[in-house]
């Protein structure tokens, strides 16, 4: 026990519980004490500046002291006369914690500093961390500037890496047009372009796969390999029509016949074209694995199914017209209004995988895998796109949608928007109105694959028990049906991945108006809706916040 007297106050630390106790004793009485341990007697009940004298001549200035135990022994030192001894504070050790991450990427440190007692060192920190089976070296500068400061908080001290994700395969379509910069949605589009037939020779090359780049393993703190997550290396899609993978270069497709290219997600196909005068009753109805071209009308009544696309020089009547892909329609498509007829044969039909263009619509149920685009307007309609509908040029005020309903996932684009008559009109964008029919069809499709990928699994095990009943091809023919089903079950579920996402509202759709909103007109953007009551002049509508909120006018 170390102890140090000045004028009348001595102060120590028991060392059984690091306490820092001070004792007073009189004049009289102190002097008897002089005698025995030689301490300078003179002097009066002590203040507090001789007591912090007294505790910084041992060197405890810095402990952590009890204010309220201070002053009740300075008190009882001036009032009684009578010796005083009290507990006025303790020597605290300098701490530290470590923090390890749930991801085990990182170490941290908090370190508090002493109050009067042993300071932390940064050894301490080094084996602290080898008994908690830290692997990585230590960030020295980050510790070094830890211990200049004398305290932190949750300091990234050690340092693990991550896995990098690696880059699924990749399809570039070689057709499109190359773009300088960003799209801009308010951009005027010469839709005069949209109607240009891209035709195609043998030996044109089509798309290109680049193929997937894998990812790079990381590691913990604790030393540990994290494998990089597996990206998939996708083929290009099977069941491609006048293509082929280039012999010199199998990431390549060009096209092996002339026709009409018809993109899909994993490839192009490329279709005959197939022209005919008219599709009515000396022609009959028309199916078939290819591209149509019709130089005068699809007459009512008829039906057209290609696995192409569909261009019309004249107008499509009420008539059921389906494609794989883009319809370009050079008049209009217009179905039955007025007079007697049958309801399910009343309105025009058009179901495409790809785009539709056509200068109107009207009375026609038309779905388009992607776009909408007509010259002038869309009347009594209900049409549905897989990205945007266009009615019009809005940056000009041409256009209009009157009556009936249109769907878009992304933006809804016209003129005016309703009629003066306060026509209904429903407008609705944010949802992909196609995502819960294919969400449906494609589970339905895991589910065949699930089954036909078990079937397999149980032959192979037949197979490795008796392998006398399994020849070399069986057993090839086997594993490579396998892969597969295991190859289409992972598309399945990146497909399915891509479809649940588009469940969900769209941030940036939009229903844009360059002239007028009449009221009457029904607004739903996501989940939320309104209903235009009053005229509105030119507009763009979007989910602000909690609503539908104008955010251009």
């Amino acid at each position: 026990m170390g102890d140090v007297a000045a004028s009348v106050v001595r102060v120590w630390v028991e060392n059984t519980d690091k306490s820092v106790r001070a004792r007073y004793e009189p004049p009289a009485e102190a002097d008897r004490a002089d005698r025995a341990d030689g301490a300078d007697g003179a002097g009066g009940p002590p203040d507090r500046a001789a007591l912090m004298a007294a505790l910084e001549a041992q060197g405890w200035a810095q402990a952590k002291l009890d204010e309220q135990a201070i002053a009740a022994f300075l008190l009882t030192c001036h009032r009684d006369g009578v010796p005083a001894e009290a507990v006025i504070g303790e020597l605290v050790d300098g701490y530290f914690e470590i923090d390890i991450d749930a991801d085990s990427l990182t170490v941290r440190l908090t370190l508090w500093p002493p109050e009067g007692g042993r300071a932390v060192q940064p050894n301490d920190v080094r084996i602290v961390l080898a008994g908690r089976g830290i692997k990585l070296p230590v960030d020295e500068p980050a510790l070094a500037e830890a211990f200049a400061a004398g305290r932190c908080d949750d300091l990234p001290i050690v340092h693990g890496t991550a896995p990098t994700r690696g880059t699924p395969a990749r399809f570039i379509n070689l057709l499109e047009p190359r773009r300088g910069g960003a799209e801009d949605d308010r951009a005027r589009i010469d839709l005069r372009d949209l109607g240009n037939l891209l035709l195609v020779q043998p030996g044109t090359h089509l798309m290109r796969r680049i193929p997937a780049v894998p990812g790079t393993a990381g590691q913990d703190v604790f030393g540990r390999v994290l494998p990089a997550p597996e990206v998939a290396d996708t083929p290009f899609a099977e069941r491609l029509n006048g293509v082929a993978q280039d012999a010199n270069d199998p990431n390549l497709l060009v096209a092996t016949v002339a026709g009409l290219p018809s993109v899909r997600a994993r490839g192009v196909s490329v279709n005959p074209v197939v022209a005919v005068d008219a599709v009515d009753m000396h022609s009959g109805n028309i199916a078939f694995e290819g591209t149509l071209r019709v130089s005068g009308d699809i007459k009512t009544g008829m039906s057209v199914r290609v696995a192409g696309d569909v261009i019309v020089g004249g107008t499509i009547e009420a008539a059921h017209v389906e494609a794989g892909g883009n319809v370009v329609v050079s008049g209009g498509i217009i179905g039955k209004s007025e007079g007697p007829h049958d309801p399910a044969s009343a309105v025009a039909r058009i179901q495409c995988k790809g785009s539709v263009h056509a200068r109107f619509i009207e009375n026609a149920v038309v779905e388009a895998g992607t776009t909408v685009t007509v010259d002038s307007g869309i009347r009594q309609s209900d049409v549905a796109a897989g990205e945007t509908i266009t009615a019009g040029d809005p940056a000009v005020g041409s256009g209009n949608i009157t009556g009936g309903r249109c769907r878009a996932w992304h933006a809804v684009r016209t003129g005016t928007l309703g009629a003066p008559a306060g026509t209904a009109t429903a407008i609705h964008v944010g949802l992909n109105p196609y995502a819960d029919a294919e969400k449906a069809a494609l589970e339905a499709d895991k589910r065949r694959q699930e089954q036909e990928q078990a079937k397999i699994q149980q032959l192979m095990a037949f197979f490795a028990k008796n392998p006398e009943r399994a020849t070399p091809e069986l057993r090839e023919k086997a594993r490579a049906t396998l892969f597969k089903y295991t190859r289409d079950m992972l598309d399945t579920d990146a497909h399915l991945a891509r479809l649940t996402e588009q469940l969900h509202p769209r941030p940036d759709a939009a229903v844009v108006v360059g002239k007028k909103v009449h009221g009457g007109v029904s607004v739903t953007i996501g989940q939320k809706a309104m209903r235009v009551m009053e005229d509105m002049p030119k507009v763009e509508l979007r989910l602000v916040g909690e609503g539908i909120g104008v955010v251009r006018e």
